[in-house]
């Protein structure tokens, strides 16, 4: 099965590693659409930007970083542009791959982590999308591995491969380029060497694709996560009503 070529980004002022989803092939032939949108993020938003999400029909966004990290770096105030603001953590003590430190056991271990730990936050993500109006974005703090667990559920829900999953996921390593060098220095102060942060800030194929695999062996596919996790019959429906063309 082949990926169609489309350009995802949504160049916004300023934020990275901001795509959408539409554009893949599923197996009946049609095509997932641009209904959700994945980010890095958005505190570095200006005021322009904040404009150019709403020029982009995103209606709602959805925060699955921690009360900490929310405090730390505050995303612009969003409301008075018409866009609703949800707040979803996966996790409020640092289980990321970074804040693990030396007791990181690699990506696809974290992101089994993550579907059980994030349970609730990743039902209101879907119950969000499910009634939600215009476009919705969701993000964590680099959009690589609370989001990108996110979006592998998105796009397994609609029929994706598992081809086109793992590749989506891998594009987050040359989207976050731009930011490795503003990251490197505190990493360093956390006790990491640039070796050893170059791994904790990649997006290894295989750990996608062993978390695929995990979510398959445990729960069946993404629609059997969700209704293990609560997601209603009618929310799944909702949500892939959305997704695919």
């Amino acid at each position: 099965m082949t990926t169609l070529v489309v350009d995802r980004e949504l160049r916004l002022e300023v934020a990275f590693n901001v795509r959408h989803l539409g554009g893949y092939r599923v197996a009946d032939g049609r095509v997932t659409r641009d209904a959700v949108v994945r980010s890095a993020s958005l505190h570095r938003l200006t005021e322009r930007g904040v404009e150019q999400l709403r020029e982009h029909e995103v209606l709602t966004i959805v925060d699955l970083r921690s009360d900490e990290e929310r405090a730390r770096d505050v995303t612009p105030e969003v409301e008075r542009f018409g866009i609703r603001a949800v707040h979803a953590p996966v996790f409020q003590h640092d289980a990321s791959p970074v804040g693990l430190g030396q007791e990181f056991p690699g990506f696809a271990r974290v992101y089994q982590l993550f579907l059980e730990i994030g349970a609730t936050a990743y039902r209101t993500l879907f119950e969000t999308v499910a009634e939600a109006d215009g476009r919705v974005l969701f993000h964590c703090a680099a959009g690589k591995d609370r989001t990108g667990v996110a979006a592998a559920l998105f796009l397994d829900l609609a029929g994706v491969d598992e081809a086109a999953i793992v590749e989506d996921y891998s594009v987050t390593e040359r989207l976050l380029a731009p930011l490795r060098e503003q990251w490197l220095p505190q990493m360093r102060e956390r006790g990491y060497d640039e070796a050893k942060a170059a791994v904790l800030l990649a997006a290894p194929p295989e750990d996608m694709a062993g978390t695929l695999k995990y979510l398959r062996e445990r729960y069946g596919s993404a629609e059997g996560y969700l209704r293990e996790i609560g997601v209603s019959a009618d929310a799944i429906s909702a949500v892939r009503a959305k997704l695919i063309a």
